[in-house]
């Protein structure tokens, strides 16, 4: 009996290289351009299979390190001009969360949203202020397209429920919220899906106060209350370091800092009082464990960090500045001061 002739492949069809050598190929497609990879996935089976194995999302981020920047969200104000009779006047104030792509592949689920107001974004995820919906807050993963709405602390809703309000500002009421990953062990690489928090701290005339929502759970933890009250940066970049989230407070140098596992709040200043010299300090981030502040001082950035001090209290040092001679790299989500953007930039300081 004479052997079955070869199959026939279509014209159309990729060349019969082996798996491995494919995804050696693929790997080492720079990540400025994602956009072609995501075409690769169209070709054939094979080559999707290797593109959405999460083995191979874990080696393409260890091969090219940080991931590039898809774009950066951040909030605008809009008033809309309305008609009563022969009198042009505007609707009030509401707010749009706006995307702005900065690479070739624009996530589907990345688009401008009226009345939702961004707050934060970890790990993956993208927290919101909806007060128009039926939830308050709504977290998404803007790769996946997947959205999680969560209700208010039946204690908080009063406080929260307005939209980016003035009126809150003048009785004392401020706030903010943060959203970081739940799931034991992770290292944030692939964890789309998975289980997360929301931090949310406020503060009014009387004490500074805090809770924290599990989606495991479905519910928010018991408040838990300080004696004093310190205005919170409502448009504040937080910081997450293990089990502590850490928000700015408003005019003064100071951070709250919330350790949603002890259910403690505690206050950490930021200089000395009779520091009167140096400028204001900017929460940056996170680096190798420690929190990043940054400051300008004669057109020269520095960087500080917290390190423990002599008596094991909490101390500051300056790290590092543009124009030393040392080099020091770190990634920081760095937040813009006058639009209050949130973008993720990789920061490197060197002299050479």
């Amino acid at each position: 009996m004479s052997p079955r002739p070869p199959t026939q492949r279509g014209c159309n069809s990729p060349p019969a290289l082996v798996d491995d050598a494919m995804r050696e190929i693929f790997k080492r497609v720079l990540p400025d351009d994602p956009r072609s990879l995501v075409r690769a996935t169209a070709v054939c089976t094979s080559w999707h299979g290797i593109l959405s194995d999460a083995d191979f999302a874990r080696e393409y981020r260890a091969f090219h390190g940080a991931p590039p920047v898809l774009g950066f969200l951040h909030n605008t104000r809009h008033k809309r001009p309305c008609e009563k009779g022969r009198i042009r006047d505007y609707e009030k104030e509401h707010v749009v969360s706006n995307f702005v792509s900065t690479a070739s592949f624009r996530p589907p689920a990345c688009h401008e949203r009226r009345h939702w107001r961004v707050l934060d974004s970890r790990h993956g995820l993208v927290l919101f202020h909806t007060p128009k919906r039926d939830e308050d807050f709504a977290i998404c993963d803007l790769v996946t397209g997947r959205r999680w709405g969560v209700k208010a602390d039946p204690d908080c809703a009063d406080i929260i429920w307005n939209d980016w309000s003035e009126e809150d500002e003048d009785e004392g009421i401020t706030w903010n919220a943060a959203v970081l990953c739940a799931k034991d062990g992770c290292h944030h690489i692939y964890c789309h899906g998975g289980p997360f928090l929301v931090a949310l701290v406020g503060s009014d005339e009387e004490k500074t106060f805090a809770t924290v929502y599990s989606s495991k759970t479905r519910k928010w933890s018991d408040i838990v209350s300080g004696e004093e009250p310190h205005a919170i940066e409502t448009t504040g970049h937080t910081v997450v370091v293990g089990n502590k989230v850490y928000f700015p407070c408003e005019e003064t140098d100071s951070l709250v800092e919330y350790d949603m596992a002890g259910q403690k709040l505690s206050v950490i200043a930021l200089a000395e009082e009779e520091d009167d010299d140096l400028p204001w300090l900017h929460l940056m981030g996170v680096e190798d464990g420690m929190l990043m502040l940054a400051t300008v001082m004669n057109f020269t950035l520095c960087l500080w960090s917290m390190e423990a001090g002599p008596s094991k209290t909490a101390v500051w040092v300056r790290v590092c500045d543009t124009g030393s001679s040392s080099s020091y790299r770190c990634s920081l989500l760095v937040p813009s001061l006058a639009c209050r953007w949130l973008v993720l930039r990789k920061v490197l300081v060197s002299s050479s």
